[in-house]
């Protein structure tokens, strides 16, 4: 099974710029896309039979804030996934962050989580978000539940997942309490597969900034991951950063799976 991950930066500006070719290019079991920015209603007929041809979609927009946020998950049309919109937490839920879809005992959590924003404004938001979701790993593990957790997370992990650590103490996406936050997903048996596979490899990124050239030097940032359950690891058989794909500010990732 391939699980993509890809934050597009507006559904419709993606679509612009070739989305709809590079999906079929890609041709993933299940996708997760952010920042989708709109409602389903608001896109091109056409692309919408397309799209659902192909695939059951759960779309997920805000309802906090027209074009702002979102996300959605698309599975194969027929897999037997079920998708479920929120986390069960009113305050993250009305920003359309995150989708749990199922399938047996496999668990797709996948969204686009908080930004600390600019003058760290949200990380109260933030930090909460990572507990309350912390939490739910942990009790879905106890239930037996195999996960895969993934999105933009907008947190980098380690100084290794940024090409700029000692710039960016005080920024968001790299506090000491963001990173804490993430290390709470590890502590309740999630494994970050990238950096597990490419342990002190340097200049993966999935984000860059559009100032400066920051792409075309790979000045960026790690912040879209794929996590799994600790007990999901014997069945991976690939992840990777597509960093050659255009069409955001973010590249898509990879997960595959034995199926």
């Amino acid at each position: 099974m391939k699980f993509i991950s890809w934050n597009v930066n507006g559904f419709r500006a993606a679509l612009k710029k070739g989305f709809m070719d590079w999906l079929e290019a890609a041709d993933p079991d299940v996708l997760s896309l952010q920042e989708i920015r709109c409602e389903w209603d608001e896109i091109d007929m056409e692309v919408r039979k397309q799209l659902e041809a192909g695939f059951d979609i759960a779309w997920f927009p805000s309802t906090a804030k027209k074009g702002y946020a979102g996300s959605a998950t698309l599975t194969r049309k027929g897999s037997g996934w079920t998708h479920a919109k929120g986390l069960g937490l009113p305050e993250v839920d009305t920003e359309g962050r995150i989708i749990v879809s199922t399938k047996g005992d496999l668990t797709f959590i996948a969204g686009y989580f908080p930004n600390a924003s600019a003058g760290l404004v949200r990380l109260p938001f933030k930090q909460k978000f990572a507990a309350d979701l912390a939490d739910i790993l942990k009790a879905r593990h106890k239930k037996g539940e195999k996960i895969i957790l993934t999105g933009d997370m907008n947190v980098a992990p380690e100084e290794i997942d940024l090409a700029r650590p000692k710039d960016n103490v005080k920024n968001p996406g790299f506090t000491p309490e963001e990173r804490e936050g993430f290390q709470g997903y590890l502590k309740a048996g999630m494994v970050d597969v990238l950096r597990q596979r490419n342990p002190g490899v340097p200049g993966l990124y999935s984000w860059w900034t559009a100032r400066g050239g920051a792409r075309e030097k790979n000045v960026g940032w790690r912040i879209d991951l794929f996590l799994v359950s600790e007990s999901l690891m014997p069945k991976v058989q690939g992840a990777a950063i597509h960093a050659d794909v255009l069409g955001s500010d973010h590249c898509p990732i990879s997960l595959e799976l034995k199926d």
